[in-house]
C-alpha cells in the first residue's frame, strides 16, 4: 500500500499509512510552463464516470485551477443515495482537515499585525492551558500546535468531539489528561486537538472568534460566499451533499458529524468553486485578484517543511518522491520533479483532497460524499499526469488493486484473531454484573447496559456498539455507526479485582482507553 499524496496519518486498520489519513516554498510567479501534451478535459470527464462505477461513491465534485483561472468544475452522481438530487460545482461538502490551512493562514495574519508570534508560548496567550507534562505546558509554542509534534497520540482525544457536543473550551480543558505517546518535538502524530488550540488563539489575541475571522478575513475577500464554518449553517440549504457510510452492510446516508467543537481543525463546508478561490490565493502566495489577503512571508512559512517526514519505498519508486514533510496546515512533498503542497480531509462519509503544484500554477480539489479516499487520490493523480505531461497510468486500477490487498489483509487478520480465540470459555459473572457507569478523566462517562439479552457499550452516538462474548471477560463490540477510519469492530476487556467484582474496562477507539467503574 503506498504513501498517499497528502500524507495524512490515519489509524485503525490503516494506521500505518501516510495518507489522513500519515494532509515547500511557493516561488514567485514565473511564466507558466505549458503542459507537455494537450489536456483533454472531456476524456477526464468520461474517465471519472467510469471510476464511479468501481467505487460506491454516490457523488463527487472536481475543480481544476490553472493559470489563475478555474478551468474545470463539475459534479458527478447524487447528493443523497436513492434520489435524483444531482451534485454540481456549487454542492457543499465538508472539507474536514482542509480547514487546517485556513486556521494557519488566519494566525499568519495576526503574526503580520504583531499581535501574535509563531514562536510565542501558548500559555502567554491562554494562561489556563495545560498539557499532560508541565514542562511541555510551559514550552509548547504556536508552531508546535501547527506541525503535529506535540507528542500526543494520532487522533488522540478525537472521541471528545466525534459524536459528542462538547464545546471548544471543555475539550481544551481535558487535554491535560491526554497522555503523550511520543517525545515532544521529536515525533510526528497527527493531532486535531492541537489545531483546536491554535484556532482558539484567535479570540485570545483578537476581538474575533475563529469563525468570525475565517468569514471576514478569508471568505469575504475571496468571494467564498457559499462556504461556512459550522454544520449548523447547512440547515435550510438545498444544495448540500449528504455523507454516506456502510451501516449493517448497506450504503446509507448518515448525519453530518457535529464538528463545531474542533472546527479550527475540521469545520469548514465548501464547494469546488469556492475552494478554487482559496487554491488561487495560495498559488499566488496570499494574493487574490490583485488584493493581498496574507503576506508572502506567511505563505512561505505555511508552505515550507517545518517537520520532515520519511519517504516510503513505494512513493520513491512510483511517484518520484524525494522529500516529504509538514508545513503549517499543509503537507509538502514532490511528484515527478515538481513541488506539491497538499492536504486531505476526512469525516464520517466525507473525503476531500486539495493539491497545489506551484511551479505549474496548478491546483486540484476533489470532494466526495463517501469515505474511501482512493477515488480522490486516483482522480488527482490522473489530473496531475495530464497537466504535467506524465505517462498516463490507470490510477483507478492501481487503487482497486490496493483495495483488494487491503481486503486480503483484513481477511488474514480475522483468521489470526479467530485462531487466538479461546473456545469454550464463559464470562466470569452474569451479564448484569458488567452493567453500570464507567469513567475516565479525559473521556468522562461511558455506560454498559443490558439490551435484549446482550451488553451494549454506550459512550456517545458514534461510539455505541453491541457486545458479543469473545472469551473470558473479553467481548467484541460491533459499532452501530462505524467511523470511516476506525475498525467497525473492536474489543472491550473487563477488569476484575481479587473479589471477582468488576472494577473497570478497556476499550479501543483509536487507542486503548481504560475506564474505571463508578460505584
Amino acid at each position: 500500500m503506498p504513501e498517499s499524496l497528502v500524507g495524512t496519518l490515519r489509524s485503525g486498520a490503516r494506521r500505518a499509512l501516510l495518507l489522513f489519513s500519515l494532509s515547500l516554498l511557493v516561488l514567485p510567479v514565473l511564466p507558466l510552463r505549458a503542459p507537455a501534451q494537450e489536456v483533454d478535459l472531456e476524456a477526464l470527464d468520461a474517465w471519472i464516470g467510469d471510476l464511479m462505477e468501481d467505487w460506491p461513491t454516490p457523488g463527487l465534485a472536481v475543480g481544476i485551477v490553472h493559470g489563475d483561472s478555474l478551468v474545470f468544475a463539475r459534479g458527478y452522481g447524487v447528493r443523497r443515495i436513492g434520489t435524483d438530487e444531482r451534485v454540481d460545482e456549487h454542492t457543499l461538502f465538508a472539507v474536514a482537515s482542509n480547514s487546517k490551512a485556513f486556521t494557519a493562514g488566519a494566525l499568519g495574519m495576526l503574526v503580520e499585525e504583531g499581535t501574535l508570534g509563531w514562536d510565542d508560548r501558548v500559555i502567554d496567550h491562554m494562561p489556563g492551558f495545560q498539557m499532560w507534562d508541565p514542562w511541555v505546558t510551559r514550552e509548547i509554542r504556536v508552531t508546535d500546535l501547527l506541525t503535529h509534534r506535540s507528542g500526543l497520540p494520532t487522533f488522540g482525544g478525537d472521541h471528545l468531539w466525534i459524536g459528542a457536543t462538547n464545546g471548544r473550551e471543555e475539550i481544551i480543558s481535558r487535554i491535560r489528561y491526554l497522555e503523550p505517546v511520543g517525545s515532544f518535538r521529536a515525533s510526528f502524530q497527527y493531532q486535531n486537538l492541537m489545531f483546536l488550540v491554535a484556532g482558539e488563539l484567535i479570540p485570545a489575541t483578537s476581538e474575533l472568534s475563529w469563525d468570525e475571522m475565517i468569514a471576514t478575513r478569508i471568505f469575504q475577500p475571496l468571494g467564498m460566499n457559499e462556504s461556512n464554518t459550522s454544520v449548523r449553517d447547512l440547515a435550510g440549504l438545498e444544495n448540500v451533499a449528504a455523507p454516506h457510510e456502510v451501516v449493517q452492510g448497506e450504503l446509507r446516508a448518515v448525519d453530518y458529524d457535529d464538528v463545531d467543537g474542533v472546527a479550527p481543525a475540521a469545520g469548514i463546508n465548501s464547494n469546488v468553486v469556492d475552494m478554487a478561490r482559496w487554491m488561487r490565493t495560495n498559488l499566488r502566495q496570499g494574493e487574490f485578484e490583485g488584493r493581498r489577503v496574507f503576506a508572502v512571508r506567511t505563505a512561505r512559512e505555511m508552505q515550507r517543511i517545518q517537520y520532515p517526514l520519511g519517504v516510503s519505498e513505494w512513493a520513491a519508486e512510483n511517484l518520484g518522491r524525494r522529500f516529504n514533510g509538514y508545513g503549517f496546515g499543509w503537507f509538502v512533498s514532490d511528484y515527478e520533479g515538481r513541488k506539491v503542497v497538499s492536504h486531505s480531509g476526512g469525516l464520517t462519509g466525507m473525503i476531500s483532497l486539495q493539491t497545489l503544484v506551484p511551479e505549474e500554477d496548478l491546483g486540484v480539489i476533489v470532494l466526495t460524499n463517501y469515505a474511501p479516499d482512493a477515488p480522490t487520490q486516483a482522480i488527482t493523480y490522473r489530473i496531475l499526469d495530464m497537466y504535467l505531461g506524465e505517462p498516463q497510468r490507470d490510477w483507478n486500477q492501481i487503487y482497486l488493486g490496493f483495495r483488494r490487498q487491503g481486503e486480503e489483509r483484513a481477511r488474514q487478520e480475522e483468521e489470526r484473531l479467530q485462531e487466538l480465540r479461546v473456545e469454550g470459555t464463559e464470562p466470569s459473572l452474569p451479564l448484569e454484573a458488567y452493567t453500570g457507569t464507567y469513567t475516565e478523566p479525559l473521556s468522562g462517562d461511558a455506560r454498559v447496559r443490558l439490551e435484549d439479552d446482550h451488553l451494549v457499550f454506550d459512550y456517545n452516538p458514534r461510539h455505541l456498539g453491541d457486545l458479543e462474548h469473545w472469551h473470558y471477560d473479553v467481548f467484541r463490540v460491533t459499532w452501530r455507526h462505524p467511523i470511516f477510519d476506525m475498525p467497525a469492530r473492536s474489543f472491550v476487556r473487563f477488569e476484575l479485582d481479587e473479589k471477582g467484582e468488576v472494577t473497570g474496562l478497556e476499550v479501543t477507539f483509536y487507542d486503548p482507553i481504560r475506564f474505571k467503574k463508578v460505584e
